[in-house]
């Protein structure tokens, strides 16, 4: 009974899929009861489907919603923060309510606008969420209690890894983690494409290729050791992995790595107006 009252009763702001993959984590983890949460979302059907599977309660007015919560997970996209927000609903916020935003590009200087006179904890998670894999960093404000921090570090911690930063790292965070399995994505489907091109079953391929970037990333987070140094072990003197590798620095997969991450950085920018 002791992790239930770690966090007590959560309210969501939005049901959407990573809310549901955080709501999955915090039942699976026990940190608190699905009774003691509800999901508030705009879409019957959405409701419909999250009090049949998970046993949860569920709202379609936000204000109403955060009422007596301890918790509020605000899960809604970037673009509709203003929308869902409402002034009805952040006066009827609790106190001492523990506020955790999962809205990628809104920083806690916006957050603060958004909900006023509340300490607030940033998180970036990413997909992998949704199966209990995900790296997510959590930044609290200068407010934040330490309870506030344990409670995020307990809930995303319970579908995955969790590190916490400063709120300046957290651009180039979702610029790595938070964009990154979109990058994976497309590596695993360009290796598959390979292997079905080298003769392999479009299913054996892509089963190939998913496992081995997945293997490959719990060896590096388990060991500990340099990639590079993981890639060394693989990679023999005139060997068929070292010229692997050296095709793909002829085609600037290193460098398109470091494209990609400017890339969003510099539409992050933009999206904020800066």
């Amino acid at each position: 009974m002791g992790k239930i009252k770690q966090i007590g009763k959560v309210t969501f702001i939005g049901g959407g899929a990573m809310g549901e993959a955080i709501l999955k984590g915090i039942l699976g983890a026990a940190l608190t009861d699905k009774k003691a949460i509800t999901v508030s979302d705009p879409s019957a059907s959405r409701r419909e489907y999250l009090t049949k599977i998970y046993g949860v309660n569920t709202a379609s007015d936000n204000a109403t919603a955060v009422q007596a919560a301890d918790v509020i997970i605000l899960a809604v996209k970037p673009q509709m923060a203003a929308v869902a927000i409402t002034a009805d609903m952040v006066e009827a916020i609790g106190e001492k309510a523990i506020i955790i935003s999962i809205m990628g590009s809104v920083d806690l200087d916006m957050l603060h606008k958004l909900v006023p006179g509340h300490a607030i904890v940033r998180v970036m998670p990413n997909t992998p969420l949704a199966v209990g894999a995900g790296m997510t960093a959590i930044a609290p404000d200068k407010k934040a209690t330490k309870a506030a921090v344990e409670a995020a570090k307990a809930i995303f911690g319970s579908c995955g890894e969790v590190v916490e930063v400063a709120e300046s790292a957290m651009e180039a965070i979702t610029a790595i983690s938070g964009c990154g399995p979109g990058y994976v994505f497309v590596l695993i489907d360009a290796l598959a494409d390979a292997g079905v091109n080298a003769g392999l079953p479009r299913d054996l391929a892509i089963h190939l290729a998913a496992q081995t970037f997945a293997g490959s990333g719990k060896m590096a987070v388990e060991t500990g050791i340099h990639p590079a140094q993981l890639r060394d072990k693989v990679t023999s003197p005139g060997g068929t992995t070292i010229a692997g590798i050296h095709a793909l620095e002829l085609h600037g997969v290193r460098a398109a790595m470091y494209d990609a991450v400017n890339a969003v950085l510099e539409r992050s920018a933009a999206l904020k107006g800066k």
